[in-house]
């Protein structure tokens, strides 16, 4: 069985199935799941502006935007910089329920995200599949929170020592970025701090 819980502020059944599914439609292709994470951090933001962060075509970034948009979590604005129309991307949330329950967030989307890009993202999808991300990332948290260290996430998400310590520092590197931006994450505190140079080394960043 599956259901959504929408973001803050939205409360009927039709609002938290669109979330549902359009966290599905994210989680269907990487290229688009990155370019909403670039979106949602660095809003507002110019389209000109994403796709140089991310180096993509002109055509491409706005054959996304639009596709954002028609699912209602970008908007353009009517707001410019320096001429070029600024953008508004909104975080999406859900739960997958069936044994247990799974939060789905831009956590979540952004970590999918970055697969594309990522070659240790790559490769533990490549191996595990990824729906082992969402609990990647959850272990990752718990390292963060202080309590669990990075050999006991390869123990909990059952994956050897040397590939638990490269994803964990992956996924580390896109919460530091996300995190704010995450409904799902809000109570979160992190005790570990998460090194300047894995941030500035992460597939997302904020432009300054």
């Amino acid at each position: 069985m599956s259901n959504a819980s929408p973001s803050a502020g939205s409360g009927d059944a039709g609002s938290a199935a669109r979330q549902f599914f359009v966290v599905q439609e994210l989680l269907g292709s990487p290229e688009l799941a990155r370019f909403y994470t670039d979106l949602l951090i660095n809003s507002p933001t110019t389209i000109t502006a994403a796709r140089e962060r991310q180096q993509l075509s002109k055509s491409t970034a706005y054959k996304y935007a639009n596709t954002l948009a028609e699912l209602s979590v970008v908007e353009e604005l009517d707001e410019y910089d320096h001429g070029s129309a600024l953008w508004r991307a909104d975080p999406v949330s859900g739960n997958w329920t069936d044994q247990a329950t799974i939060e789905l967030g831009p956590a979540l989307i952004a970590v999918y995200g970055a697969t594309s890009v990522d070659e240790d993202l790559a490769l533990f999808v490549d191996r595990h599949g990824k729906a082992e991300l969402a609990p990647a990332i959850a272990a990752t948290i718990s390292y963060l929170k202080g309590d669990t260290t990075r050999r006991g996430v390869a123990d909990e998400i059952g994956v050897p020592a040397v590939e638990g310590i490269a994803v964990t520092q992956a996924i580390e590197g896109i919460l530091a970025v996300v995190t704010d931006h995450d409904p799902t994450l809000a109570d979160v505190d992190f005790a570990v701090d998460i090194h300047e140079r894995t941030i500035a080394d992460a597939p997302y960043q904020r432009d300054e």
